[in-house]
């Protein structure tokens, strides 16, 4: 008569054993890291997240630089315009003075210019 015993399956306890072991990185090659390239991988592990933090803080300072010079340049241009527009209204007010009492605006004029020659021919001797 034939033998009907079959091989014990292994209890289900071994498999659930084995797949809770721990995940250990085997190289690739047939030599182990060298103590160099593991201190190399561990450094890297450890500054990764310094790295990463610095180039966000890296990115959030360059966004305030750019939104402080936007705003730099705005005010700027508002006072360009502003200083064009009283520069226009002072040409107009000195040609209508001008046109109103020529006499008088000549000899401010010269008296200007005698005032600025005795000042300049003290000042060279």
């Amino acid at each position: 008569m034939p033998n009907n015993t079959t091989t014990p399956t292994p209890p289900a306890k071994d498999a659930v054993e084995e797949t809770k072991q721990p995940s250990i990185t085997f190289p690739t090659s047939d030599n182990p890291p060298s103590l160099i390239e593991q201190v190399q991988e561990k450094t890297a592990e450890a500054v990764k997240p310094v790295a990463e933090k610095l180039t966000a803080l890296k990115e959030q300072a360059a966004g305030k630089i750019n939104t402080g010079t936007n705003q730099a340049i705005s005010k700027l241009c508002d006072q360009s315009e502003k200083l064009y527009v009283s520069q226009a209204k002072l040409l107009d007010t000195c040609r209508v003075q001008v046109r109103k009492q020529p006499m008088t605006i000549l000899g401010v004029t010269i008296a200007t210019v005698v005032a600025l020659g005795v000042l300049f021919h003290r000042q060279t001797r």
